[in-house]
């Protein structure tokens, strides 16, 4: 290894002890420039065009314009530039203007907003939604308002970011349990059930990294015998899994009976925002305790808007799931074929293991300089030895265009020896 690439490898090295609280800004950022001076850095690159399968992008080496493939993208089912969504915000920014001017318990809810908790509750068979201005905040605040001292959260080890956040901000513990072990959760609740009293199991419907699905039917069995309740966090669930789009529960046949399903507006519904669904006490509570909730300004009614076409869209137009649903069996397959190791993902999120943080730099750059967007994820965000490039699929990709990235990810396998 050259000492060129050996200063690209530490860009998450711990900083030296200081008193000064500006010091690890001023370690890191020397090697942030380093990485972005030698190519390597492929994150936050600029779109002069929606997010669709095809994006405009400005490119960092030269500034200038070009097309590329977008495989990095939540946008699975393409609804962000629906016709019927783009209409519908735009009639909305004319009726009701640019932003709400205040948080949603005082003057910031409208009728639109209104008849999305609506929409969303009855969507996932629920009595009452509330809607935050983030997926982020939903989390955290549901969390911060249902745990109290004395209760503990039972999370699995690959929980989203957001939901550990809301433990750390309530009054409440936290345990986690082995991905999808339910040995293993039932030994953590056994023990939980001896020191805590409220008991709440938190888990990714579809866990963002790998993009495998939560055993909920067996979760749901495990908090029933031991007196505990269950969080799903829905947001890459909703649109790509069950029948009609309805994610986890819907996927296991537990319509309804989820205690608290929690989701996001941003990921296959292509808007901003997030919502907690299930029964009316519950939303309530949440809606008056939640200091996410209560604090910030509610989203824009025009995206309030849009996202009503996109809750019906989502239930009603099978042929955008079908072909998301053949477009991913269709880049599985040709990565399995190839040998590469997909953590198990049976969703659009495929990731690719690059465990080599060099190596995975090194593609991501050459898939770029190829037109293909795609982004490395590495430590913190993944353990070490398991970084990945996490390609996401949109229903919206043609067979040509996924055949571009499998042929461009088996020249690269030669080019840097991927095993």
């Amino acid at each position: 290894m050259s000492d060129n690439e050996a200063t690209t490898e530490s860009l998450y090295e711990p900083p030296p002890e200081s008193n000064d609280i500006t010091e690890k800004a001023r370690f890191f950022y020397p090697k942030l420039l380093d990485i972005q001076q030698k190519g390597h850095y492929t994150y936050r690159r600029t779109l002069a065009s929606a997010s669709r399968h095809r994006v405009t992008t400005v490119d960092p080496a030269n500034g200038e314009k070009r097309e590329m493939l977008m495989f990095a993208s939540n946008n699975y089912l393409g609804l962000s530039t629906h016709p019927r969504v783009v209409e519908a915000a735009k009639k909305a920014v004319v009726d009701y203007g640019y932003g709400t001017g205040s948080v949603a318990l005082l003057s910031g809810t409208s009728d639109v907003h209104r008849r999305l908790e609506q929409k969303i509750a009855e969507f996932y068979r629920c009595e009452s939604a509330v809607v935050f201005p983030t997926g982020y905040q939903a989390n955290v605040g549901t969390i911060q308002a249902m745990l109290g001292a004395g209760d503990v959260a039972i999370s699995d080890m690959y929980a989203h970011a957001s939901l550990i956040d809301g433990v750390k901000l309530s009054e409440g513990s936290l345990k986690y349990f082995q991905h999808n072990d339910m040995a293993h959760l039932e030994q953590t609740i056994k023990r939980a059930s001896r020191f805590f009293k409220g008991k709440l199991i938190t888990v990714d419907g579809v866990f963002s990294m790998d993009g495998d699905i939560a055993p909920l039917a067996d979760i749901q069995k495990l908090a029933k015998a031991y007196g505990a309740s269950v969080l799903v966090d829905e947001a890459h669930a909703i649109g790509m899994i069950g029948a009609t789009g309805r994610g986890s529960a819907e996927h296991f046949g537990l319509d309804g009976q989820v205690d608290l399903t929690i989701g996001t507006l941003s990921k296959a519904p292509s808007g901003i925002g997030g919502y907690l669904t299930g029964k009316a006490e519950i939303v309530e509570y949440v809606r008056h305790f939640a200091r996410s909730y209560i604090f910030s300004t509610s989203i824009p009614v025009s995206v309030a808007a849009g996202l009503i076409e996109v809750f019906d869209i989502i239930e009603h137009d099978a042929d955008l799931r079908n072909r998301l649903r053949s477009n991913v069996d269709y880049l599985l397959a040709g990565f399995h074929k190839l040998g590469f190791h997909t953590f198990g993902s049976s969703t659009a999120i495929i990731p690719v293991l690059i465990a080599d943080d060099i190596k995975l730099r090194k593609v991501c750059k050459a898939l770029h300089e190829r037109g293909i967007f795609a982004t490395p994820v590495t430590f913190p965000a993944v353990a070490k030895g398991r970084s990945r490039i996490r390609f996401s699929v949109m229903a919206t990709h043609t067979r040509e265009e996924l055949d571009t990235l499998l042929n461009a990810m088996s020249e690269l396998k030669q080019t840097f020896d991927l095993t």
